[in-house]
C-alpha cells in the first residue's frame, strides 16, 4: 500500500475520531445546559453549581474545537482524495495529447483478453515524423501529435481505448468490434491525416500507417501488439499512408528480417562488407578510367550477398552509415595502391545525406588512408534531393572544395528538374541502365537519352552510361556523345585481387597480407577493355 494511501487512511480514522468526540461533547452540553443556562419559558431550575458552569464552558470550547478539526481532517481527506485521483490519471493518461499511454493501453487489453471479448488494436505510426521535427522545430511537432490525437478519438466509437504508446506511435483498441468496423475506423482516421496541419504559419503534410490485429484465439498482450507490429510494418513496406492487417506469412517474413539484420550488424563489425570493383572505360578509345565501387557481403551463412540483397534493410535501420563507411575504407585503402589516374567512384545512400558530419567522415576516411581526394568520385541519387536540401548542397560543397568529384546517379528515374541539375555543383551525370538497355530497341527511349546527352553538353557536364551489355548499345551511346560506360560489355563487379592481378600488381596464386590464397571471385574482365596504364 502506497504511502499516500496510508496517510489518507490515518486522516480519515482521525476524521471519525474527531466527529464522535465532538458528538459526545454535543450530548454533554445538552445535558449540562439544563441544569447551568437561565429557566426558559417560565419553568424553574435549581441554582447552578459553579462547578457545573465551568464544565459546560469547557463542554462549548471542545465543541468548537471538534468542529474546526473536524472541518480541517475533512478538507485535508478531500484534498488527499484529489491528488491521488490526479496522481491515477497521470499514470494512466499520456500528459502531451491526453490519451491513455501505454500501460492504460495494456492493462484495458489484458481486461478485454481476460474476458474472452474479441476485438481489434489499431497500431498507427506516423510517417516521417522526424522530419517536422528537424524542418519546423519540436512545437510543430507537438502540435501534430495534438492533431493525431484528434483524429484517433473523432474516428474511434464510443468506449474505445485511445492512447499514445510512443513518441509518434498511437494505438487505438476497439471492444467488440467487427474487422469490417475496424477497417472504417482506420480508413477514417488516413482522411482526417489526409489534411494539411497548420503551424505557426507552416503547412504540414502528416501520414500514418497502420497496423491491424485482431484479439481473437490470442490470451497475451504481448501477442497482441506483436501481431500489430507485424502489419504495421507491412503497412510501411507497401508504400505507407494505408492500413494491412496481420498474417502469419508476414510474420515469418519480419522474422527473417531480423534475423537478417542482426546478423548485418555482427557482419559490419567482422569486416563481412567488402568492396567489389566494376571498371568505368571511356567510350572512345576503351581505356580503363577507374571503377566504381559496390558492396558485398561475404556472410559466412548466406554466401556471397549484392548490395540489392542488403540495402534496403541498411537504409530502414540506420546500418547504412557504417556500412558505407566500412566499404568505403576499404576501397580506398585497396585502390591507393592502383595506377594514379584510376578513379574510384563510391556510392552514397540518400539516407546519409541526413547527417550533417557526412562530409566530415568522408575526408577523415581520405585522411587516414592517403587516398588522394582527386581519385574520388562521389555518387548521389536524386532521391537525395527530397532530404534537407540545404544540407546536402552543403556536405557536396564541402567534399568538392577538398577536390573531390561529385556525380548524378540513376539520372532520369527520380526526382531532379532540370533547374535542380543546374543549380546542383556535380561534375557528372549517370544514365540509369534501366534506359540504356533498350536504347536501340525503343525510339522512345533513344529519344531521352539523347535528350538527357544533350542536357549535359548544354551544362558542360560529361555523361556516364550505365549498364552497357553489347557493341551496338557501345556505338549507340558513343554517336549521342556520351565520355564513359560500364557494363558486362566491359566486365562485372570483381574482387580487389582480381583488379590486381588485371592490372599486373599481383599474379594468379599469390598470397594475401594475411598469408592466405586469394578467393577467385569468378569473374574476369573481357578484352574489351584496354588498361591505358
Amino acid at each position: 500500500m502506497s504511502r499516500a494511501r496510508n496517510k489518507a487512511i490515518h486522516i480519515a480514522s482521525s476524521h471519525l475520531l474527531t466527529s464522535g468526540a465532538t458528538i459526545a461533547a454535543i450530548l454533554m452540553f445538552v445535558g449540562l445546559g439544563s441544569q447551568v443556562l437561565p429557566p426558559a419559558f417560565g419553568v424553574a431550575r435549581l441554582p447552578a453549581d459553579s462547578t457545573l458552569a465551568v464544565a459546560l464552558l469547557l463542554n462549548i470550547a471542545l465543541i468548537l474545537f471538534g468542529w474546526r478539526r473536524s472541518k480541517d481532517l475533512k478538507a485535508a481527506l478531500e484534498a488527499y482524495e484529489q491528488a491521488e485521483r490526479q496522481a491515477e490519471r497521470n499514470a494512466n493518461t499520456d500528459p502531451m495529447t491526453g490519451l491513455a499511454n501505454r500501460s492504460e493501453l495494456v492493462r484495458t487489453l489484458g481486461e478485454a483478453l481476460q474476458a474472452k471479448r474479441t476485438g481489434v488494436l489499431l497500431l498507427l505510426d506516423l510517417d516521417h515524423f522526424k522530419r517536422v521535427n528537424d524542418l519546423h522545430g519540436h512545437l510543430a511537432g507537438d502540435h501534430v501529435l495534438k492533431t493525431v490525437a484528434e483524429a484517433l478519438i473523432h474516428a474511434a466509437p464510443k468506449g474505445a481505448c485511445c492512447a499514445r504508446i510512443g513518441g509518434d506511435e498511437f494505438a487505438v483498441l476497439l471492444d467488440g468490434e467487427s474487422n469490417r468496423a475496424a477497417e472504417k475506423v482506420a480508413e477514417t482516421i488516413l482522411g482526417c491525416l489526409a489534411a494539411p496541419v497548420f503551424a505557426d504559419g507552416a503547412q504540414l503534410q502528416v501520414s500514418a500507417s497502420i497496423g491491424l490485429a485482431s484479439t481473437r484465439k490470442l490470451s497475451k498482450e504481448e501477442d497482441v501488439l506483436r501481431q500489430s507490429d507485424v502489419a504495421l510494418y507491412a503497412a510501411k513496406r507497401a508504400g505507407r499512408s494505408q492500413f494491412a492487417w496481420f498474417d502469419r506469412e508476414l510474420e515469418r517474413e519480419l522474422t527473417e528480417r531480423l534475423a537478417m539484420e542482426e546478423d548485418m550488424r555482427f557482419g559490419i563489425k567482422a569486416g563481412e562488407f567488402v568492396p567489389f570493383f566494376q571498371p568505368l572505360i571511356d567510350l572512345a578509345t576503351r581505356d580503363l578510367v577507374g571503377f566504381e565501387t559496390l558492396a558485398r557481403w561475404r556472410s559466412p551463412k548466406r554466401g556471397l550477398l549484392e548490395a540489392e540483397q542488403f540495402m534496403e534493410i541498411a537504409e530502414s535501420t540506420g546500418l547504412i552509415g557504417p556500412l558505407t563507411m566500412t566499404v568505403i575504407e576499404q576501397a580506398l585503402k585497396d585502390a591507393r595502391s592502383w595506377p594514379a589516374n584510376l578513379k574510384i567512384a563510391v556510392n552514397i545512400s540518400p539516407v546519409q545525406f541526413r547527417d550533417p558530419q557526412l562530409a566530415e567522415q568522408i575526408i577523415k576516411l581520405l585522411t587516414e588512408t592517403g587516398f588522394p581526394a582527386s581519385r574520388l568520385e562521389i555518387e548521389i541519387t536524386e532521391a537525395s534531393l527530397l532530404e534537407d536540401r540545404t544540407q546536402v548542397i552543403t556536405i557536396i560543397q564541402s567534399l568538392k572544395n577538398l577536390g573531390v568529384s561529385v556525380s548524378l546517379d540513376d539520372f532520369g528515374t527520380g526526382y531532379a528538374s532540370l533547374a535542380q541539375v543546374n543549380s546542383l555543383p556535380v561534375d557528372r551525370i549517370k544514365i540509369d541502365k534501366s534506359f540504356i538497355a533498350t536504347i536501340v530497341k525503343s525510339e522512345q527511349t533513344a529519344a531521352i537519352v539523347g535528350t538527357i546527352a544533350s542536357l549535359g553538353h548544354t551544362l558542360n557536364v560529361p555523361i556516364t552510361a550505365e549498364g552497357v551489355e553489347s557493341e551496338q548499345v557501345r556505338n549507340a551511346l558513343k554517336q549521342f556523345g556520351c565520355s564513359e560506360a560500364q557494363g558486362w560489355l566491359f566486365g562485372r563487379a570483381v574482387s580487389a585481387d582480381s583488379v590486381r592481378t588485371f592490372l599486373g600488381l599481383r599474379q594468379p596464386g599469390d598470397t594475401a597480407p594475411d598469408g592466405k590464397p586469394q578467393e577467385d571471385d569468378g569473374h574476369r574482365f573481357t578484352p574489351r577493355i584496354r588498361r591505358s596504364l
